[in-house]
């Protein structure tokens, strides 16, 4: 049998968990209360797991440019993220070597102090609609998501939604176990005494070995 290929497989998958007799066959044109029931979730839901964790299947690089329009405050530059930004994973373009920050993003833009730089590099989640694109267990914690909602929404069966809750929290630990694999902690050196110096003390010993996440 092959993978699921579009978001209404995803949706049937769901139905499949809590045994629900109907499926559905198009939610971008929907007909009945289950099609449109799912046409008004999924997109909410996918965009809102997508947001949780940096997923490496959804992840883009892009250089943004500089807005004309300054911050108000705090920060000298502002960046126009992408359309399809959903969250970020690191800006600039040493992340290992000489992270950055101090920034923050507010609405569609990335505030930050840049000298003034016409743009800026940033690695970011990006609104990954492709099914086919999707990590297979992220898949799962979706279908599981889903199935949450469809279990209080449609079925009315209180009853289900725990052992729903318990599906999706499984597959999250194991999408978010597996993408930790693919993706480990990059190891950066930084000296003991430079440290010290910022934190206004003296070294405590520390072999200056730090985890870059």
């Amino acid at each position: 049998m092959s993978a699921p290929t579009s978001p209404v497989e995803v949706c049937n998958l769901s139905l499949d968990l809590l045994r629900y007799p109907e499926l559905v066959t198009s939610i971008d044109t929907p007909e009945g209360d289950v099609e449109s029931l799912a046409a008004r979730w999924y997109d909410a839901l996918r965009r809102s797991l997508l947001r949780m964790f940096p997923w490496n299947f959804a992840r883009k690089r892009a250089t943004i440019a500089r807005d004309a329009t300054a911050p108000a405050f705090e920060y000298a530059d502002a960046y126009v993220l992408p359309n399809d930004y959903v969250n970020y994973v690191y800006v600039g373009d040493a992340p290992v070597s000489d992270p950055i920050t101090d920034f923050v993003v507010e609405g569609d833009r990335l505030l930050i102090d840049n000298d003034g730089a016409a743009s800026l590099q940033l690695c970011y989640i990006y609104d990954c609609e492709d099914v086919t694109l999707f990590d297979p267990i992220f898949l799962m914690f979706l279908v599981g998501e889903t199935a949450v909602m469809f279990a209080n929404s449609l079925t009315g069966l209180n009853k289900a939604i725990p052992a729903m809750e318990k599906f999706r929290d499984r597959w999250e630990a194991k999408a978010r176990s597996k993408n930790g694999q693919e993706n480990p902690p990059k190891v950066r050196y930084k000296s003991p005494l430079l440290t010290a110096r910022s934190r206004g003390r003296r070294s405590t010993g520390s072999d200056g070995v730090h985890l870059f996440t």
